[in-house]
């Protein structure tokens, strides 16, 4: 997994002192905080974070992410969040705000708001068990597209093209280890697709 974590886009803050409203993080953080407890985000022993979450901003284009690095602290503030303001996918790049950097899928999440208009909530874990349950058994991206990569959102794209997700909004990143993505029309959605395919859980 060398250079997991690493931003791959291009990227600029509009605003550092920009901080997540209250309601939402009362809604995004709790999660964040069960899923860091479940290993699902976290930090590989002497290597960089993985796994990010985010919510959309209520009637709008834009969301809320976790910063980038913030997968190894056990539980986060608001000024681990950043709001991300505008996406472009061909020129690879993001405009955001807040005190941190945007998170190295934040293409991703953009891209399943942007295809999806009910979805509310995003969410990128790592898990060796859950990955090797899932893969060949639902949607999933190919080997070839790598983490944060264009070439990444566009086949998720593409599996949006060929798959309705109107039972199970889940899918395998087959080109990054362990990596899946859930989303929801509610946090709670987004967290169920995770929570009742884990066996321990």
């Amino acid at each position: 997994m060398t250079g997991e974590g690493l931003i791959k886009f291009d990227f600029y803050c509009e605003d550092k002192s920009a901080e997540i409203p209250g309601k939402l993080f009362g809604i995004i953080n709790p999660a964040r905080n069960k899923l860091a407890q479940m290993g699902l985000i976290g930090q590989y022993t002497g290597r960089l974070s993985y796994g990010n979450i985010s919510i959309r901003e209520e009637n709008t284009r834009q969301f809320y992410i976790t910063a980038s690095g913030t997968g190894k602290l056990k539980k986060t503030g608001k000024e681990h969040y950043v709001r991300i303001v505008f996406c472009d996918i061909d020129g690879n790049f993001c405009r955001f705000s807040g005190k941190g950097l945007p998170s190295s899928e934040t293409l991703t999440h953009h891209i399943i708001y942007d295809i999806c208009k009910d979805a509310v909530a995003v969410i990128h874990i790592h898990s060796r068990q859950l990955w090797d349950i899932l893969k060949g058994r639902i949607p999933a991206t190919p080997q070839s597209a790598g983490y944060g990569t264009v070439e990444m959102v566009k086949e998720v794209a593409k599996l949006f093209e060929k798959n309705r997700f109107d039972n199970e909004k889940l899918l395998v990143m087959e080109g990054h280890e362990e990596g899946i993505i859930s989303f929801g029309n509610s946090m709670e959605e987004a967290m169920n697709n995770i929570i009742r395919r884990i066996p321990a859980f």
